[in-house]
């Protein structure tokens, strides 16, 4: 009886391990195939990636063609047209001629025009001539200044000389975009500030500068006007006679470009 028992005792285990050693075995090779897929996908992918060679240039935006931009290359002034559809873009502001980029593309191409990997901008002509904005939510508000917050923290403009935008002047918990100058961090100056009640107006789109006229050229040709802090800015205009406006005036000025230019282009002037 007991060799009887241990005979079976023993047959079970060997069904057991053999069981065992089969499941094993098929899970050793799941795993080796699944092993072999990956590499497999991650050997195409690696070869695909080195198939790819890039190369570099920088150079001048001398025309704008919907996705396409001609840029005269700065190293021998040759033009050629880049396709910029499924480019991996960094910019501020919108593509303009004359602007100064840098362009990967696939090195040997015979494309025309050249598809771009990536372009980023260096130096854009609509940048040069825009003073920086901030966005942000309006914290507080007095008759000459503007605090908003931006990304957890506090900037404080002075907005005596501000052209203001918006359908119930400034007001806190309201989002706002200030446009100013001078240091962010350093009591800046307000040129502008629109609320987000106003954001797609045609008003939100001018740029102005209200401020005490401090003096009148000879012949009209231009005019300038003193801030709060006591700065001077001038204002010139080939279609405005500045004759009519006095000393002492207070004058709300539209104008193109930036506030900071040595000469400021006035479109309109009003007077307050």
């Amino acid at each position: 009886m007991k060799k009887r028992l241990l005979a079976t005792a023993i047959l079970v285990l060997a069904v057991g391990a053999t069981a065992c050693s089969k499941k094993a075995d098929t899970e050793t090779a799941s795993s080796a195939v699944e092993s072999t897929a990956a590499e497999t996908t991650s050997t195409a992918a690696e070869t695909e990636a080195e198939e790819i060679e890039e190369d570099y240039m920088s150079g001048l935006i001398t025309k704008i063609d919907g996705d396409v931009l001609t840029v005269k290359n700065d190293e021998d002034d040759t033009e050629k047209n880049y396709d910029i559809s499924a480019a991996e873009l960094t910019q501020e502001f919108p593509f303009a001629e004359g602007d100064w980029v840098e362009i990967c593309y696939p090195a040997e191409t015979t494309e025309d025009p050249v598809p771009v990997i990536s372009l980023e901008v260096l130096d854009s002509v609509i940048g040069q001539n825009t003073d920086p904005s901030e966005e942000g939510t309006v914290v507080d508000a007095t008759m000459n200044s503007i605090t908003i917050e931006v990304d957890g923290e506090n900037y404080t403009f002075s907005t005596a000389n501000a052209y203001i935008v918006g359908t119930n002047g400034i007001q806190s918990g309201k989002k706002a975009t200030v446009t100013y100058i001078g240091d962010l961090d350093d009591d800046p100056m307000g040129v502008k500030v629109v609320m987000e009640d106003s954001y797609d107006t045609p008003e939100s789109e001018k740029f102005a500068f209200i401020g005490e006229v401090c003096q009148v050229g000879e012949e009209g040709e231009n005019i300038v006007l003193e801030s709060a802090e006591g700065d001077f800015y001038t204002f010139v205009s080939d279609d405005i006679d500045f004759s009519e406006y006095s000393e002492g005036d207070i004058l709300q000025i539209e104008y193109t470009g930036t506030i900071t230019a040595k000469e400021v282009q006035a479109v309109a002037v009003t007077k307050k």
